[in-house]
Order: C-alpha cells, then sequence, then structure tokens
C-alpha cells in the first residue's frame, strides 16, 4: 500500500473522486514501481498500471490525422493566430520546450487516474488537446476564439481525458496532482482552467494567441500548470518505466514561477468563424 506523508489514501473534501482502498494497492505483473527523487519524501512510492483504451471515435481518428499530415498547423506567427474552440493544439512549456502529454497509463497509487507528463518527444499525437468550453456551460461553437481570463477545457485526444486537478500530491515535486480524468470528453468541475494571458489585451484584442505565452491556473484550487527539469522521472525515481525521461505535470501555488508559462504550438487550427469580433482576428 502507497501512503503519502501527510494525506494518505484520502482525498481532501474538495476532491470528490473515490480514493483507493488498501485492498485495490497491488503492483500487478508487468507494472512498474516509481520511486522519489533523493529530495522527496523516501516513504514516497507509486505504481504506474496500462490500461485499454476505448475504440477511438471517427472524429478523433480524422484530427489525428490531419495533425499528423500538417494541415493547420504552421509556425506560431502563421495566418492561424488566434485559439479557438475545437482546436486542436500541442501546449509547450517555455522553460524547458517539453508538451504536454498524457497516454494510457494510470497511476498505480494516489488518485489512479491516468497520469499526465511533459514529454520531449515532437510530432506525437499524445500530445495534442482539443481545446473546449468549460464544464456545465453550452457547448462553445467551432471557430469561437478563447478570451483571455475564460475557462476552458483541454480534453487529451488519444485518450479522451479532460486535463484535471484535485488535491492529492504529485509524487515528485509534492504539488498538486495533474491527471486525466472523465469518459468521452465528460468530466467534472475539476476539469476547468482559467487562461492567463501574458500579453496586454492592446496586443492580443483580449483573445488567446499562439504567438503569447500564457499560464493556465486550476479554476477549482487556484493552483498553475506547471513542471520542470526538477522533476524529471529517471532510472533513479522511476527504474525502468514508461514514462523515464518524461517530467512531471503538477499545479504549483505561485503565480510568479516562470515554470508556469505555456504556449500553443503547432496543432489543428479552426479560423475564426465569419461573425466573430474583429479584434479576434488575425489583422491586428
Amino acid at each position: 500500500s502507497v501512503v503519502l506523508p501527510g494525506l494518505g489514501e484520502r482525498a481532501l473534501e474538495s476532491s470528490p473522486h473515490p480514493t483507493r482502498t488498501p485492498e485495490s494497492e497491488s503492483f500487478c505483473e508487468g507494472t512498474s514501481r516509481v520511486r522519489p527523487s533523493p529530495n522527496a519524501n523516501p516513504s514516497l512510492s507509486l505504481s504506474l498500471t496500462h490500461h485499454h483504451q476505448p475504440t477511438m471515435r471517427v472524429g478523433t481518428a480524422l484530427l489525428l490525422g490531419l495533425a499528423a499530415s500538417g494541415v493547420g498547423a504552421a509556425e506560431r506567427d502563421d495566418e492561424y493566430e488566434t485559439v479557438t474552440c475545437g482546436s486542436v493544439v500541442e501546449m509547450v512549456h517555455v522553460a524547458t520546450g517539453y508538451s504536454l502529454h498524457s497516454h494510457q497509463i494510470n497511476w498505480g497509487s494516489g488518485s489512479a487516474q491516468q497520469s499526465v507528463t511533459a514529454s520531449k518527444a515532437d510530432r506525437d499525437q499524445n500530445n495534442l488537446w482539443v481545446v473546449k468550453g468549460p464544464t456545465g456551460e453550452k457547448p462553445c461553437r467551432v471557430g469561437e476564439p478563447i478570451k483571455c481570463s475564460s475557462q476552458v477545457r483541454l480534453e487529451h485526444l488519444a485518450t479522451a481525458k479532460n486535463l484535471h486537478s484535485h488535491n492529492y500530491r504529485a509524487p515528485l515535486s509534492g504539488n498538486q496532482e495533474v491527471t486525466g480524468f472523465g469518459e468521452m470528453g465528460v468530466g467534472d468541475q475539476s476539469d476547468d482552467w482559467k487562461l492567463v494571458c501574458s500579453a496586454k489585451p492592446e496586443k492580443t484584442g483580449g483573445y488567446w494567441r499562439r504567438s503569447q505565452d500564457v499560464k493556465l491556473k486550476h479554476a477549482a484550487t487556484g493552483r498553475y500548470l506547471t513542471t520542470s527539469q526538477a522533476a524529471e522521472f529517471n532510472q533513479q525515481n522511476c527504474r525502468n518505466c514508461p514514462i523515464k525521461g518524461q517530467m512531471e505535470v503538477s499545479a504549483g501555488a505561485s503565480s510568479s514561477q516562470s515554470n508556469h508559462y505555456w504556449y500553443a504550438d503547432q496543432g489543428v487550427f479552426f479560423p475564426p468563424h465569419d461573425d466573430a469580433p474583429a479584434s479576434s482576428k488575425d489583422e491586428l
């Protein structure tokens, strides 16, 4: 059984998801145990378990094909400058150049949800995320420009899990855990992230631009999506495991950290629809 220091197998009240019981904490054949870095608490350990993905949706397969072929994808200064609802983006961490990544691997302890990491692999379909509106609201229209300070969800294209956070402790950094959660894109309010733009509104029209760095602030807890080289899985803390060489993604407390910045890179981008505000379009 895995016990996180000061937290154990329970979630805080703000996290409604079921916790794992000692009976469910077993290391199955073929799993890899994750050990903490020398700077982490020595009582922390995790396992990783592979899970089966449901049959891929036709739309998902099409978008993956478009992304692989480069349709709608170019450098950050191309004509597809505005990030819009329905676009498929690769979120790149500014400080390290690693991409936000997920995969069919679940944590074998803690929340037991799908793990989210940062990967240096380029043109990997597991780096792609669909931009959606927040939980509980009418779905946003494809091509609708995303406003700065609005709330969004990012759905992992390959597994249909939403980028999610809650009050479990991340395995290496001790920050708040970030996972993939939900079924076929349906999750809960802990999937919502506030878009914090770095540029002044007069430079962007008040909309999310690919040429601008942004922060993603977790709406439910106020933590910021982050990663760093110090939280890399290696042979010492993750012996022979499938995420070795990737970095832990977590949610950190301080808004001033340079490690909190990301930008939208290649992907499949839908231009703003014809009746979108002029300030949201690329001719600024």
